[in-house]
């Protein structure tokens, strides 16, 4: 391990398939990238649901507002296309602050061209 391995963190090479009630959302790392991927907008809607679930809840109103800190870029994707993007620690666009989706970055042209391979299908 080279001293730049220990400065970074720690550094977790995964992939993870999260089953929600309606759908799936698969999580891998390539590199320092976290990717998210799904198969429509439902599904990404219905993952961050989750962020309001009873157990955030309950460990907000201990205090623990993030038990975990992401410091590696994300990459959302919908139908293999990037759709957002988690820069750190750049700040997010206006629009995704207008959309509630912040610290996220939206890919406008993105969110199109995943919502034309839905029609196409």
């Amino acid at each position: 391990m080279s001293s730049t391995d220990t400065d970074c963190g720690l550094l977790i090479e995964a992939e993870l398939t999260v089953g929600l009630p309606k759908s799936v959302v698969r999580l891998h790392s390539e590199g320092e990238t976290l990717y998210v991927e799904a198969r429509s907008f439902a599904a990404l809607g219905e993952l961050r649901s989750t962020a309001t679930s009873e157990a955030v809840d309950w460990l907000r109103h201990r205090g623990l507002d993030s038990p975990l800190t992401v410091e590696t870029p994300v990459v959302v994707r919908v139908r293999g296309v990037p759709v957002a993007r988690y820069r750190p620690p750049a700040s997010p666009g206006r629009l995704a602050d207008l959309l509630g989706v912040a610290p996220f970055d939206v890919d406008l042209g993105g969110v199109l061209r995943a919502a034309v391979r839905r029609l196409g299908r």
